[in-house]
C-alpha cells in the first residue's frame, strides 16, 4: 500500500493498482478509493475449488482508503474477513447498494460511515463524485448489485461494471465515454464472456477498457487476449489494457 501512496501523480492524472479479481484502488489528488477488494481465501473456505490462485497483494491491515466502495454481496466483491482486518473503519467512508450495506454494521463498520448508494443515486465524497449505475444482478441473492461511476476532482474518471449479466438494459444504461472501464469477461455464472465484453465496451466507448474477473480462481478463469481479439474487431484497437496486478496504470 505504501508503494500506491507514494506512486508520484501529476494533478492531472490518475492511478490504478490491480488487486486481482474486481478489486482496485484508484488514486487521483488526494482521494484514494478501493473497489471491491478480495484480500482473503474465504471464498475457499466451504468451496475448494475457488481456492485462490496467487496470495493477496496486500493485506487487509495495510489497506487504507478514503472511500471503500462495494458493489454487490458475494464474497470476492463484499468480503467479511477483508472488512473485519480492515483497521481504518472510523475514518474510511464505506458505500454500498442497499442489501450490501445493510451487511457492514455486523462487520465492525460504523454506521456514520456507511453511504448507501443505489442506481441512479450521486454522492460527492471527499471530493469524489460516486454515482451509482444499473447492472442486472447475477442472481437473486445479490438484487441490489450496482456498478459505480468515480469522478475526481480533477475530472479523471472510472467506471465499474460490477458483476452483471449483458442486456440492452444495461448498455442503454450505462455511461458514455468515461476515461477508464472494469469489465468482467469470465463468462460465467452470469458475467459476459469476452465477446459480450468487448460489445459492452464499444457501447459505453471508454478511453481505455481493462478486463477483470478472470485471474483469481482456476475454475473461473478465462484468457483476457480473446478479450482484446474481440475488442479489435469491435473497433477498440490500443483501448484494451490487459493490467497487472500491482502495477500502475496512469493516465491523464
Amino acid at each position: 500500500m505504501k508503494t500506491i501512496h507514494e506512486h508520484p501523480l501529476a494533478p492531472d492524472e490518475a492511478g490504478l493498482w490491480w488487486l486481482g479479481q474486481a478489486g482496485y484502488v484508484v488514486r487521483a489528488g488526494d482521494a484514494t478509493v478501493v473497489i471491491d477488494p478480495y484480500l482473503t481465501d474465504s471464498a475457499a473456505a466451504n468451496a475448494p475449488e475457488f481456492t485462490r490462485l496467487f496470495p493477496p497483494p496486500i493485506a487487509p491491515e495495510n489497506l487504507r482508503a478514503n472511500l471503500y466502495v462495494i458493489t454487490h454481496d458475494h464474497l470476492d466483491h463484499l468480503d467479511p474477513e477483508t472488512i473485519r482486518r480492515y483497521p481504518a473503519k472510523a475514518e474510511t467512508w464505506f458505500i454500498a447498494p442497499r442489501l450490501a450495506a445493510l451487511r457492514l454494521p455486523a462487520l465492525g463498520v460504523p454506521a456514520d460511515r456507511i453511504v448507501r448508494l443505489d442506481a441512479g443515486e450521486s454522492r460527492t465524497i471527499e471530493g469524489v463524485e460516486v454515482r451509482g449505475i444499473f447492472a442486472l444482478p447475477t442472481g437473486t441473492d445479490v438484487l441490489d448489485t450496482t456498478g459505480y461511476l468515480l469522478r475526481f476532482a480533477n475530472g479523471r474518471s472510472v467506471y465499474h461494471t460490477s458483476d452483471s449479466a449483458f442486456h440492452p438494459l444495461v448498455l442503454a444504461a450505462a455511461p458514455r465515454e468515461p476515461d477508464v472501464m472494469l469489465v468482467p469477461i469470465n463468462g460465467k455464472w452470469g458475467n459476459p464472456g469476452p465477446e459480450q465484453a468487448a460489445e459492452f465496451a464499444a457501447a459505453v466507448r471508454p478511453r481505455f477498457v481493462l478486463p477483470n474477473h478472470y485471474d483469481l480462481m482456476a475454475l473461473n478463469a478465462e484468457n483476457p487476449e480473446t478479450f482484446r481479439w474481440f475488442c479489435g474487431q469491435r473497433g477498440l484497437a490500443g483501448r484494451c489494457v490487459i493490467a497487472r496486478h500491482m502495477e500502475p496504470f496512469v493516465w491523464s
